[in-house]
Order: structure tokens, then sequence, then C-alpha cells
């Protein structure tokens, strides 16, 4: 594989070659609403992370304009969400105290690492390494983090502080023990704010539910008062943006982050690069998923260096862009720019909105995706998808987040490796009826007694030779009596390394040696130069190496016995059989043969 590092200054540029008056017009529309969303999904997102509520702004302005400039989406929305702020969490849990100084000093500094790995992953052009996390884990991660994450909100939406664990079975014990202290009042202002995103979503998708809710428990929360029946407010909120810089930190405790930072870069890149691709797709977008990682990456960056914490690609957001048509990524810099107006004219007005509502906001976000019927549905499609499912699902009950995904991810990982140590291998024979090559143990049909014909269905590398190597030694023994030539057929054989190289030689040897004569067929024209080198023509005749099944059989079929098929042997596996059968046999086999295809 080949590593080119590469990196393109101005990609934004290409939106702007045709770019008109009607295409601003969409871009501002989209910008908007955008904005109009985000505000309270970051303040709500960063209280999930842990994080004090402003935070989620700090890390809506920057951050949100070098993703749209540096990708190569004009939908993908980027800034706070809900899973990583989820997984930011688990990251951070027993490092420091939630909100502390040393916290938000941390998570900084995570943001950071996760953009340097997005970054490096995005310049090396090998965005394909995403794809070794499988959908089964996914599936499972995402029901059971969106679990975790309406579990975590509970405090808010109960009015009594919870215990602050990403463990599903420890939250619930806790909530449970606190059931009593439940405020009447705050829960009120929580099921009020559901319900307003909720009807307000029935009404049209393209309004803003979340910032509706925001506007009317603040108003209820300064005109009735709230705070003094223990409803919890944001209170102050600093006016002005974000500085640059980043806080003291404890670098041991810096040097624990890289199993969580890997996890979430992972994690967000699948977000990310499958949020970026369908839209792209259905409008019929050029994009780059190393591009896309490039701006992830220096998105995460700048958010560490001006006070945010680690972000990524928003599915709802990125739908409201596509439906409401923006035409470019300046849709997100308006976005950006309308968060940035906020913070420095209306975070005053902040004070008066309860926790409890923002909690309603991450719930209307999370709760549709706890779907554990998914898993049962992968389960029937596979059973082993639907294992690993299960099984990282659950372990979030009891694990870190990072540890169950990652553990999730090795698990799917291991079944596949697993399945390829031992690979299906067949025996052909052709069919009289179709006159195809089948398998023969399966059809039931008679093979040549004289040519095992054997088909390895998988690459072949150091983690399955022995395993093909016994296998096809076994059979050869099974036939050894009146055996002339093993077949080998090399058409579903896509790669050799040097042990299964290795491997071939020995296996050549070894049939050699038994009396019988090997023999190779359909050996791709990639794999031919690999195993000249390995010098395979010193171990199988130069005769005996076929391009293909039809002139193979025809070439060794001219040495067989054939008073052997002739006298002997019942069966017609091939046309060729007609030949030196007598008259009478040829009679009778193409007369069965007739009626068979008939």
């Amino acid at each position: 594989m080949r590593i080119t590092i590469s990196f393109d200054l101005t990609p934004f540029s290409r939106w702007f070659e045709d770019y008109d008056k009607s295409k601003f017009t969409r871009d501002v529309i989209a910008g908007l609403t955008v904005a109009a969303v985000l505000v309270p999904q970051g303040m709500a997102y960063a209280l999930l992370a842990g994080m004090p509520p402003i935070y989620g702004l700090y890390a809506s302005v920057l951050p949100v304009m070098v993703a749209a400039l540096f990708g190569s989406s004009r939908f993908l929305a980027t800034g706070p969400v809900a899973m990583t702020a989820l997984l930011t969490s688990s990251a951070l849990y027993g490092l420091a105290e939630p909100g502390s100084q040393q916290w938000i000093a941390m998570a900084g500094m995570l943001a950071i690492m996760v953009g340097v790995i997005r970054l490096a992953i995005g310049l090396a052009g090998i965005a394909f390494f995403i794809e070794l996390i499988s959908n089964s884990v996914i599936v499972g991660f995402t029901s059971a983090g969106a679990l975790v994450i309406a579990l975590s909100q509970a405090g808010h939406l109960l009015g009594f502080k919870i215990t602050q664990s990403t463990h599903i079975y420890e939250v619930i014990v806790d909530i449970f023990s606190k059931i009593s202290q439940v405020n009447p009042y705050t829960l009120l202002v929580g099921v009020l704010a559901y319900l307003i995103i909720y009807v307000v979503k029935r009404i049209n998708k393209l309004l803003p539910g979340a910032l509706a809710a925001v506007v009317i428990t603040s108003l209820l929360s300064y005109f009735l008062n709230l705070q003094q029946y223990g409803v919890a407010l944001v209170g102050d909120v600093p006016v002005g943006l974000p500085s640059f810089g980043i806080e003291h930190i404890d670098y041991k405790a810096m040097s624990q982050l890289w199993a969580g930072a890997l996890v979430i870069a992972a994690f967000g890149l699948i977000e990310a690069v499958a949020i970026a691709k369908q839209l792209a797709i259905r409008v019929g977008d050029k994009w780059d998923p190393n591009q896309e990682l490039i701006g992830q990456g220096l998105a995460n960056i700048t958010a560490g260096f001006f006070k945010g914490f680690p972000i990524g690609g928003s599915f709802s957001r990125s739908a409201l862009n596509f439906q409401l048509g923006a035409k470019s990524p300046l849709a997100s810099v308006i976005t950006s720019s309308v968060v940035a107006l906020t913070l420095v004219l209306l975070a005053p007005l902040f004070y008066y909105l309860p926790k409890a509502t923002l909690s309603a906001v991450v719930l209307s976000a999370v709760i549709s995706l706890i779907k554990p019927q998914e898993i049962v549905r992968l389960y029937k499609i596979n059973p082993t998808d639907g294992v690993v499912a299960g099984l990282t699902f659950s372990t979030v009950f009891f694990m870190d987040l990072w540890v169950a995904i990652s553990l999730g991810t090795i698990v799917a990982f291991g079944s596949f490796v697993y399945k390829t140590m031992y690979p299906r291998i067949v025996v052909l024979t052709r069919n009289p009826a179709s006159s195809t090559f089948v398998n023969a143990e399966r059809e039931n049909i008679p093979e040549c007694p004289q040519i095992l014909y054997i088909r390895p269905s998988m690459s072949l590398y150091f983690g399955n030779t022995e395993y093909v190597f016994e296998y096809i030694i076994q059979k050869v023994s099974q036939r050894r009596q009146g055996l002339k030539f093993v077949l080998l057929d090399f058409e579903a054989v896509n790669y050799i390394d040097a042990s299964g190289s290795l491997m071939l030689i020995r296996l050549l040897d070894k049939i050699r040696s038994m009396g019988v004569e090997p023999a190779i067929a359909n050996i791709g024209c990639h794999l031919y130069p690999l195993l000249e080198k390995a010098q395979i023509d010193n171990h199988v005749s130069v005769e005996n190496i076929f391009e293909s099944k039809g002139k193979s059989i025809e070439e060794l079929f001219k040495k067989l016995d054939h008073q052997f098929c002739a006298r002997r042997c019942p069966h017609v596996v091939f046309r060729e059989c007609l030949t030196v059968k007598n008259k009478n046999q040829s009679v009778v086999i193409e007369t069965a043969m007739a009626q068979s295809q008939t």
C-alpha cells in the first residue's frame, strides 16, 4: 500500500465557481435555520460532555467554520453532537470533576488529540481505516449510547444529582435510590420542553422546536421565578467570544486519554463520513472522504485551542441543511457567525434557561436511537453480527463506553479473522445435466476417480495455510488409490502472501511424494509473478499449469488411464469420457444424459 500525503488549501473554492444571488439566499436561509437548532443543542451537548453549557457555543463558532471550509461537503453540519459528547465524558470520567477547570482543560486537550488523529488519517489518504469498525458494533453501541445519554439526563429532569458514570447499571441503581428526591417543578419544566419540541416537529420538521422550548421555558422561568422552587438554571454566562489558548493540564493524566481519543476519532469519523457520503450521493456531488477527515481534524484542533471539546458531524443538522437546499459551505459559515453574535449580544439572556430544558433537547435528539429490535434483526440475518451487536450493547451496562466499542470492534474483527482461518474448500465435479462444475459433495454427483478437482474459496494467508494444507492432504489420502492428478483451482484465490506461497510449495511437494501429480488452473495474472518468485515451476510441471477449467480437463484427460475409464469406471464425469467408452456404453450413457437434461 502506498501512502501519499496531500492537502488542498482551498477545497471550498469549487463551490463558488457559478455562485449567484439565488444560491446565496439558499445558504442564508439554511445557515440561519441550522443556527436556531445549534444554539440550544450545543449548550445541551456541552452539559452532556460534563462542560458548562456556554462551552457548547464556544465549540460552535470557529470549529464549525473551519470544518465547512476545509471539508468536502456542502451539507455536513459540524459541531457538538450527542455521541461524541458522551464519549468525551466517558474518556474523562475519573480523571477530573465534571465542570471543573481541570475537566475543561482536559476536554480541550482531548479535542486536539482527536483532531490530530483525524487530520493524520485524512492527510495520509487512509480513510478506509474506518471501515474496520463493523456495522453490528455501530448498531449495538448507538442503542446503548443513546440509553446512557437518556439516563444521564435524568438528574436534570428530576431535579437531583446523580452519579457521573457511563455505566448503565450504576446510573439506574442511583436513580432509583434517590427517586424520593424528585422536584416536581423541575420535572414539569422538562416535560413541557419535551412536548414543545415534539409538537413543533409534528407541525413542521424544519421549524426549530428546541429553540421554541428554550424561549418559552426561559420566559416562564423569568416571570414565575422558578429558581425559588429549586429549578436549576444555566445562570451567569460570560459575554464574548472564546479566547485562544489552552489551560494547564496534568500531562500524566493526558497520557491516559489516547485510548479514548482513538475511539472518539474513529466513531466520529464514521458518523461524519457516512452523513457526508449519503447526502453527496443523493444529489450527485463530488465527495472526498479524506478531505472530509482533514476538515474534521482541523475543526477539532481549533475547538481544543478555543475552549471547546471534541466535535463531529450532526445527522439532524446536516439533514436540515440538505432539506433547505444549502448550496455551499457558506451556509455553515453563516451558522457559526450567528452563534458568534449570540455569544456577543445574547449571552446574558441564557441566565434564566432551565437545565431541564437542555436535557429535554438532548432526549428529543437521542430517544429515537434506542433500537434494541435492530440487534434482533441483525441476529436473524446473521447470528454472528447479532451476537457482536448484543455484546457491544450489553457491555455498556458495566464498562466504559470506549471500552465497550473497542471490545465490540475486536470481537467483530476477530470473528471475521476466525472465519478466514477455516475457508470453504470445495471438491468439484461436472454436472452432466448442466455441463457446469458444481460442488460434488453437496450435489452428491460422482467424481472422476483419477482426478481430484479441488478449489479453495478464499485467499491464502498466514492464518489459514495450515488448515488448507491439512484439508487437501486429507482429501488426497482418502482418494489415493487410482488417483492420478490433484487439480487445484485458484479462481477464488485473489491474494497469496509469503506464508501462503510457501505452503503451496510444500503442498505440491507432499502431493508428489504421495505418487500423485499436482496441477493448477485459473491462477490470476496478479498472483503468477509472486508464485514465479517462489519458483513454483520447480514443484509442479509447467505443462500442468492451465489458464482455465476447460483446458485443464482437456489436457489432463489425455494423461489418464483410458483402459480404466473404459472397463472399470461406471461414470461419465467429463464429455471426454465418451471418447474412450465402448460403443454400447456410449449409447446408454448418452441416452441417460439426454434424459437428465430434459
